[in-house]
């Protein structure tokens, strides 16, 4: 039986699989099921970078156990982790800068806004170690760090694409406690769920205003829409109850 989530209906990540099936699938078929969760403009905007992460990952992940993540679903935010790793006890959130010579704060804020979200709504997070990494690929070389505060989120690590695997392992190499079941990990519910206008604001907060646009209800169903709510009003009123319009 092959160690690979299956991505339909309401997955949270888009691709995901224990490492060893990651390291021996080849980088298309893997991009092929990345694509099919992505709309034709994203996934032209996406292409280059995932298959950059994967081949990077290729090489960078030989001999590890646990499994990767692509396009874990951040709910509350709107947002996908580019990757989550789950290596031993620890959850370690990739965010990738594929080309980037430097270290943005923007994207500094975003993997540890990323851990931070997990922590607290995350239902499997609440008790393990969670690693923020951004992953600058030209960026000059930083010596790792981990530091982690109370609450066991990591301050966020920097690192280019020369020493990912060197700061992997230096992060298990501190880590306490036993290896974490990914699978139950990566199908944990959010606790609390998001609102229905956190959940609105999420979807559309990627969309462009041309896009939501296509959602308009029309003048015709509106106006029909209107006038029921007009008569569910008025037989209220005459009724002398209250009513809801969902």
């Amino acid at each position: 039986m092959s160690n690979v989530v299956s991505n339909s209906g309401l997955a949270r990540s888009w691709y995901g699989a224990a490492i060893g099936d990651f390291l021996t699938s080849d980088a298309n078929e893997i991009l092929g099921k990345l694509s099919r969760h992505a709309g034709d403009g994203h996934f032209a905007d996406q292409r280059d970078a995932w298959l950059a992460q994967i081949d990077f990952l290729h090489t960078q992940l030989k001999g590890l156990e646990g499994w990767a993540f692509f396009e874990f679903n951040i709910p509350r935010m709107g947002r996908r982790v580019d990757v989550i790793l789950v290596l031993g006890p620890v959850i370690f959130a990739l965010e990738f800068k594929v080309g980037e010579p430097t270290y943005d704060r923007a994207a500094i804020e975003q993997v540890w806004d990323y851990a931070l979200d997990l922590k607290n709504f995350h239902e499997a997070s609440h008790n393990v170690a969670i690693a923020p990494i951004l992953v600058a690929t030209e960026a000059k070389p930083i010596s790792a760090k981990f530091e982690a505060d109370p609450d066991n989120v990591y301050r966020p690590v920097l690192t280019n694409a020369d020493n990912l695997r060197e700061t992997l392992e230096l992060g298990l190499s501190i880590a306490k406690g036993s290896a974490l079941d990914a699978q139950a990990w990566a199908r944990a519910s959010y606790k609390p769920t998001p609102t229905i206008i956190e959940a609105a604001s999420a979807l559309y907060a990627q969309h462009s205003v041309e896009a939501i646009a296509r959602f308009d209800a029309g003048a015709q169903n509106l106006n029909i829409t209107s006038r029921r709510i007009e008569e569910l009003v008025e037989e209220a009123r005459k009724k002398n109850r209250s009513s809801s319009v969902l």
